[in-house]
């Protein structure tokens, strides 16, 4: 099992949106995929097509096998489990984490975490196998969280890949483009790509989707391909 946790380094990098299309997109390279919500904001399930009222997920139920009930799979065949409703769930996400242990045996089975921006990384039982993406916007606030970031970092305890992932990258600013130039050169754990913006990833959450179905030949279409691929040769590379 290749488990892959997303987190925005601060609320509002668009890490949600990440976690859709990137699940989409391994699917569609016939991998099997599940999504877990660990969000509160339980906002997951409306890229991958879950009604708009739907309010049910694993946090209304006081077991992971009884929250099972709730897993979906969308029309891409991504299985997923919101969150759900209440905030003062009965057993914790790390619970969660482990009882995803249950779902598929496979080696060959991607799991993709939806992690809250407010809890830090180190909060979660990570290891060596493990890949954490830390979603990142090209401003100054992210700038500074990085730097910070990298101090928790050198002195964690555990041991898993960390990455920093820009998203939202408008390369006709000044400034991104300055900042993503010093990011290239200055920091160690910077994907080596980046997610374009793209107006597509907003209007396929108006329909409930995600933007490589509603547009297979944008520019978010070939960054999440490419996201995709490199993810698998980060894997692949560390279980040789």
């Amino acid at each position: 099992m290749k488990r892959i946790f997303i987190k925005g380094i601060k609320g509002g990098t668009g890490a949600t949106s990440v976690v859709a299309n990137l699940a989409c997109t391994l699917k569609k390279s016939k991998e099997q995929v599940y999504v877990i919500d660990l969000d509160p904001k339980s906002d997951v399930g409306l890229h991958l097509g879950l009604a708009w009222a739907h309010e049910q997920g694993w946090s209304n139920y006081p077991t992971f096998n009884e929250a099972s009930s709730q897993f979906h799979q969308d029309s891409d065949g991504v299985v997923f489990l919101p969150f759900g409703s209440n905030s003062q769930a009965q057993f914790s996400s790390a619970h969660i984490i482990e009882g995803c242990n249950q779902i598929d045996n496979s080696d060959n089975a991607w799991v993709l975490f939806d992690c809250p921006a407010h809890i830090d990384v180190t909060q979660y039982s990570l290891n060596k196998n493990d890949v954490f993406l830390e979603v990142v916007n090209c401003d100054p606030i992210c700038h500074s969280l990085i730097y910070k970031r990298l101090q928790t970092l050198s002195q964690a305890q555990g041991q898993w890949q960390h990455y920093f992932l820009a998203n939202r990258y408008n390369s006709a600013s000044e400034l991104e483009f300055d900042l993503l130039q010093l990011w290239q050169s200055d920091i160690p754990l910077l994907a080596s790509l980046y997610i374009n913006k793209d107006e597509v990833i907003k209007e396929a959450t108006a329909f409930r989707n995600v933007a490589i179905n509603c547009a297979p030949y944008s520019v978010a279409n070939d960054d999440f391909e490419t996201l995709a691929g490199w993810l698998v040769s980060r894997v692949n590379q560390d279980e040789s």
